[in-house]
């Protein structure tokens, strides 16, 4: 035992220790590096805004551009990564505030740059954070040749690589729909947000295959059939929406409520009258948010009966303010015969003002 502890003081001990200072002191030395290079990599930030900028105001004609890109290229380390980033970051930032031809003089110096080839490295890299950065700089320059790259990862394992190369290619084939087909079975309500984002930008026709879509098993499908049909004011499948109020997910149904809303379905009043009272509380609420909007003289009726009845206060206050959205005056008489209801209309009034 003594022999045992011997050897751990003269050989165990000394070689942590010695392990310990050469990890201090490469720390040390590597943060004295970074702020020595951070200067540097300032004064290539700030060269790379200026050219940019510059391009973008003076707009010159190709040959000009294609020089100014060269002599730009020998001044800078565009073989370091960071560079690369940096420049890539600055281009996205650019482009998005850019139109027509000037936004293409971005595209040029891309590929000038050989930057393309670079997001085509990082998209094949075996790291999945490269492949996102990869996908997210075609999407967001606009890259329409990296379509050919983006297809091998359309049908990838990992569902977030799968969902953002497929978002990718939607975006860049400017409406080409199959990607939503394969999009993952269980795609996140980030991913419908970010397919609905790309219908803003980039200005897609309406799918060809939305009537399929309303009657898919997909819960991600149905989701982005539902909110599709909201963004292009498509009506053609009311009773296919207005059957989705039956279905079991609650996200879901919620979308089919103010869906019903945005387009104005009144055809879906009675249904919702009747399903009413079996439905959580957060589904009631949206419920009479959209009767508010859809609603007649059933829904006037319903609204009149149940709220005397009604003690849970925010449904009541939301009754309240149903029923001063289609029927005021009869809303008044109600506040004559009992006090409580009488205060929510005169908050939900002075609200209004």
């Amino acid at each position: 035992m003594e022999h045992f502890i011997g050897n751990i003081k003269h050989f165990v001990l000394p070689f942590f220790l010695v392990v310990s200072l050469s990890l201090t002191i490469i720390l040390i030395l590597n943060r004295i590096l970074y702020q020595y290079r951070l200067p540097y990599k300032h004064r290539i930030i700030r060269k790379s805004e200026i050219f940019l900028t510059e391009i973008t105001l003076s707009r010159p004609d190709k040959n000009t551009l294609k020089y100014k890109i060269a002599k730009f290229k020998s001044e800078i380390p565009i073989h370091k990564s960071w560079c690369k980033d940096m420049l890539i970051e600055d281009m996205i930032r650019m482009k998005s505030n850019l139109k027509g031809r000037t936004a293409k003089n971005i595209l040029i110096i891309y590929k000038e740059l050989n930057l393309n080839h670079y997001s085509a490295s990082l998209i094949r890299d075996f790291r999945k954070y490269k492949k996102y950065k990869g996908i997210y700089h075609f999407q967001s320059l606009g890259y329409r040749p990296g379509i050919s790259i983006l297809k091998q990862y359309m049908l990838h394992p990992d569902k977030i690589i799968q969902s953002n190369a497929n978002i990718a290619y939607l975006a860049l084939s400017k409406g080409d729909w199959q990607a939503v087909d394969k999009l993952p079975v269980k795609a996140s309500i980030i991913t419908t947000i970010k397919v609905m984002d790309v219908l803003h930008t980039e200005n897609i026709p309406i799918p060809p295959d939305i009537d399929l879509w309303i009657v898919s098993k997909n819960k991600a499908i149905l989701k982005l059939a539902v909110m599709t049909m909201v963004y292009y004011n498509y009506r053609n499948k009311a009773a296919e929406i207005i059957k989705l109020l039956h279905h079991k997910h609650l996200g879901l149904k919620t979308d089919v409520i103010m869906a019903i809303r945005e387009l104005y379905l009144d055809e879906a009043e009675q249904e919702m009258l009747e399903l009413f009272y079996g439905e959580t509380f957060k589904i009631k609420l949206e419920m009479l948010k959209t009767l508010a909007v859809i609603g007649s003289e059933k829904t006037i009726y319903f609204l009149k009966t149940e709220i005397f009845k009604q003690e849970v206060k925010d449904l009541k206050l939301q009754m309240v303010s149903s029923l001063n959205d289609l029927d005021p005056v009869g809303l008044d008489a109600l506040g004559a015969q009992e006090a409580d209801t009488q205060k929510m209309i005169n908050h939900i009034r002075k609200l209004q003002l």
